[in-house]
């Protein structure tokens, strides 16, 4: 009931956001947006996420809602910072969280537990390259444990943007997560999203995250993400994300787990 109460009044706030957005100027192009948010520019992002898990065994399947919240602030033209939380909506959600599936168009979320309401995780980007077809950065994340049983920990990120032609931006990169549990979790990641303009406010593209995942006790692992992802551009200011994610298509242990979400993200002083 706690959550379902957070959630509304979230809801609600965003909402307010999205009309105040509407009467904004209008944002560039999905493929023409910079790694980082114009100065003063705020942007914000509310995404509801279904996850799904099923056990080839017969021993059923989990299936539940998430809500995830985050917001960016432009402090200069190529720093921008911000901060994101997410809400699970039952206990089969906790079990999957299903908050992540929510995160449109973002697959790399870590530090997070099994409670009602995600860690929150602040964050701040450095574009110290911006050509006329690339750029990069550096991405620097912090995991705060407010859920019982997780711990501080961070990711550290070097993103890659390069705008190709009229039409296409891909965003790839390398990023090292860290949590400090009694045995470290620690990656290595390599996403890669290929968006297409295909109309002047419509894009769509595949997206893929390569991955190598050591848990600590045990040896480590590769993972291979699969998804697709789609906007809209619906406002001056406003665009409307899809996504449809398999976390892991190389996934053992008789499980196949995917998940799809839709969000709203605006930006204001534009």
């Amino acid at each position: 009931m706690r959550a379902m109460r957070f959630a509304s009044l979230c809801s609600f706030v965003f909402a307010l956001l999205f009309t105040l957005a509407s009467t904004a100027e209008a944002a560039p192009r999905w493929v023409d947006r910079a790694q980082t948010l114009p100065k003063y520019v705020f942007e914000g992002n509310a995404g509801l996420g279904i996850g799904h898990s099923s056990f080839r065994n017969g021993n059923g399947s989990l299936n539940g809602p998430g809500l995830n919240l985050e917001g960016a602030f432009g402090i200069t033209d190529s720093v921008e910072v911000g901060l994101r939380t997410g809400v699970r909506m039952g206990n089969e959600a906790r079990a999957l969280q299903a908050d992540y599936y929510g995160r449109t168009l973002w697959t790399e979320t870590y530090g997070t537990g099994i409670s009602t309401a995600a860690n929150p995780e602040a964050r701040v980007r450095w574009s110290f390259y911006s050509g006329r077809v690339a750029e990069i950065g550096l991405d620097a994340r912090l995991y705060l444990p407010f859920e019982s049983g997780t711990r501080i920990g961070a990711m550290i990120g070097v993103p890659f943007t390069f705008h190709v032609a009229d039409f296409l931006r891909i965003d790839t990169g390398a990023y090292v997560p860290l949590v400090f549990y009694d045995d470290a979790f620690f990656a290595i990641t390599v996403p890669a999203y290929f968006w297409f303009q295909a109309t002047e406010r419509f894009f769509i593209g595949p997206m893929a995250s390569l991955r190598y995942l050591d848990p600590g006790p045990g040896p480590g692992d590769s993972a291979l993400l699969l998804g697709v992802g789609m906007g809209y551009q619906v406002a001056s200011a406003v665009d409307l994300k899809w996504w449809f994610l398999m976390p892991n298509v190389n996934e053992g242990g008789g499980i196949r787990s995917f998940g799809g979400g839709f969000g709203v993200g605006f930006r204001i002083g534009e």
